[in-house]
């Protein structure tokens, strides 16, 4: 195998290039740069899609009653243009650095604090995720397998049943490098989502009439619903990973695989949202399935679907927060990869300890909703915003005006790359993500800290 020289944005070769070079080990390069993906674009939008449409989803009906109704629906399409643009830009950002590790992108527009901040963003929101799913799993088969195979009691013993499910089923899944590999349970598990949806659709309208659901314009607490909407709807810590491992790695498209995905992902959230609040209004709770009784049999079947589509969801939130821990300890640089040994002692270390989390612990609280829904805000809206603007406009950003004179300029990938470039749009999009993230993480920690 040829392996093309490629330089970071310092002027370094990339050590790990060489590693891959000598062992011929495509998931290797694939997960490292550009020009080894073999996905394509639709592949890739269901690796997004399966990213993005996770736990989070079930609490969206909260959003929409803690919004109002049609504040709700403004809301949620202010939140799925600024996550398309979000994405978007910041993979654009991206090419033009030739830089394509989260972290390492954090690290070339905020220094070497930023990359500390950033990994540990990465880390406590894709902890969570992870932790947030093996609930939903724990809480879902476990109980329809004692209701409807009753003669076997072990398989409704909620800790021994995830422990097996998640050691059997989902712990291989995290064992790849490259998130290429599971593109084709993520489509899978994109595909069990509609039959979640058609379950709401045929026993929602029995329910609707029992409760109020008033189509207020501006609900009690719009700060929490535009929260719990970007915590749905996050998958920038995921969009460089799916990048290289997408076939056609151009701007066009790239812009497609995210206007797909993003299109897709609030569809579905959205069908969710609004689905959920018109059959249960006032009395929704912040897991849908709950306001459902336990031997309704049709939405047992999106209950299965919802535990099955867990299953295969965790491993988008393992792997960053994977990554994160791996750069945290040192195991990845800029001139190294992680060994197969490292690679596989932080896996079962990080999923050990998710997994005793997911079966012990039942609700993750106020805590977790505030800390997540802070990373979240910087994960999804500051961060692609500081990107952008770091890279193609570091005039913009004060702590950069003093060293940009001084840098060394940007070594471009020949072809291709050069269709990263600035936009008005683009710009005037990225500072309203920035504003509109800083809003979010502050007024949210007010709402923390007073409440």
């Amino acid at each position: 195998m040829t392996v093309p020289t490629y330089t970071s944005f310092a002027g370094q070769v990339d050590a790990a290039q060489e590693i891959a070079a000598a062992t011929g080990d495509l998931d290797l390069l694939q997960a490292d740069r550009p020009g080894y993906g073999t996905r394509n674009i639709l592949e890739v939008s269901f690796n997004m899609v399966n990213a993005t449409v996770g736990a989070g989803v079930i609490g969206l009906p909260m959003a929409i009653y803690y919004a109002g109704f049609f504040n709700g629906l403004v809301l949620s399409a202010v939140v799925g243009i600024l996550t398309y643009l979000a994405v978007h830009t910041m993979i654009l950002a991206a090419k033009r650095a030739g830089v394509y590790k989260f972290a390492a992108l954090g690290e070339h527009v905020l220094g070497r604090p930023g990359f500390y901040l950033l990994n540990m963003m990465l880390f406590i929101q894709s902890a969570g995720s992870c932790v947030s799913y093996i609930i939903i799993v724990a809480d879902t088969l476990p109980v329809l397998l004692g209701l409807y195979l009753p003669q076997f009691p072990f398989l409704a013993h909620r800790e021994r049943m995830t422990i097996l499910i998640s050691v059997l089923a989902i712990f291989p899944l995290n064992l790849p490098r490259s998130i290429g590999a599971l593109a084709s349970w993520s489509t899978v598990s994109v595909l069990l989502l509609p039959v979640m949806i058609v379950t709401f659709l045929i026993r929602a309208p029995a329910y609707a009439p029992l409760h109020d659901a008033p189509l207020t314009f501006l609900g009690e607490d719009p700060i929490s619903a535009l929260g719990i909407m970007s915590f749905a709807l996050v998958c920038t810590q995921v969009a460089l990973s799916n990048f290289l491992s997408q076939r056609n790695q151009s701007v066009s498209g790239w812009r497609a695989t995210t206007f797909v995905s993003t299109l897709i992902s609030w569809s579905i959230s959205m069908a969710f949202a609004f689905i959920g609040y018109l059959s249960f209004g006032k009395d929704v709770q912040s897991n849908i399935f709950s306001n459902f009784p336990a031997d309704d049999n049709v939405i047992n079947v999106g209950r299965l679907a919802l535990g099955v589509s867990m299953i295969l969801t965790v491993p988008m939130a393992f792997y960053p927060a994977r990554d994160a821990a791996q750069k945290i300890l040192g195991y990845e640089t800029a001139h190294r990869q992680p060994s197969t040994l490292q690679h596989h002692a932080v896996t079962v270390a990080l999923f050990s300890v998710f997994l005793v989390l997911g079966v012990s612990v039942h609700s993750l609280g106020k805590v977790y909703s505030v800390v997540g829904g802070v990373a979240s805000s910087f994960l999804a809206y500051m961060m692609p915003a500081l990107a952008y603007l770091g890279i193609f406009h570091p005039t913009w950003l004060p702590w950069q005006r003093r060293s940009t004179s001084e840098q060394t300029p940007l070594l471009i990938k020949e072809g291709e790359d050069m269709e990263a470039q600035p936009a008005l749009a683009y710009d005037v999009g990225t500072i309203v993500c920035l504003l509109f993230g800083s809003f979010l993480m502050f007024f949210t920690l007010v709402k923390a800290f007073i409440s």
